[in-house]
């Protein structure tokens, strides 16, 4: 392989190292479901934020903006200053998103339903996470939006590549840990 092809790789090399920070997490708590499974709401707003803005390189800074977000719930709740669930929180965002969308008009593109379908499906993995704390149900919906990234990769629209490559093996690598975990428990 040629360094221009290693070059070509950073997401991958990325996302071993945030996999690397991941599973550290996996391993130091005890508070799996708690922690992964609003992700899955986060990831699928990644997605509608870059929707709705119509650049597929604003994916780098939905994640960076969510992250934010999904991270003031965490603590907000952790501290009982706002009792709403993380993940509940991250799944009324996705709705936030949707919307701007609509306001956006991006409702009139073939992609639009696929986003809708993609916002509900990963809202209500992350509502059942939430309300059920299992860890088996937080790992499924990381390896399902495993599958949306790659699903995103083939048809290189509303995430550019480098995002749903990143994200893609990340969200295999913690999924199928999050069941193994779930497995042993």
């Amino acid at each position: 392989m040629t360094n221009r092809g290693l070059a070509a790789r950073w997401p991958t090399a990325l996302a071993l190292v945030t996999i690397a920070g991941a599973l550290g997490l996996i391993i130091i708590t005890d508070r799996e479901a708690e922690f992964f499974g609003p992700a899955v709401a986060t990831m699928a707003g990644i997605y509608l934020f870059a929707y709705a803005i119509g650049r597929p390189w604003t994916a780098w800074v939905a994640f960076a903006v969510l992250s934010v977000v999904a991270s003031i719930f965490h603590t907000l709740y952790a501290v009982d200053v706002w009792g709403v669930a993380p993940g509940v929180g991250m799944s009324v965002v996705l709705g936030v998103l949707w919307v701007w969308a609509i306001i956006r008009r991006r409702y009139t593109e073939p992609t639009f339903t696929l986003e809708t379908a993609g916002m509900l499906f990963f809202g209500a993995m992350t509502i059942l996470t939430v309300a059920t704390g299992s860890v088996a149900l937080a790992g499924l919906g990381w390896l399902c939006h495993g599958a949306w990234d790659a699903y995103h990769f083939r048809i290189d629209k509303v995430v550019n590549r480098s995002w749903s490559e990143y994200c893609g093996i990340i969200d295999v690598a913690v999924g199928t840990s999050l069941l193994v975990v779930a497995a042993t428990q």
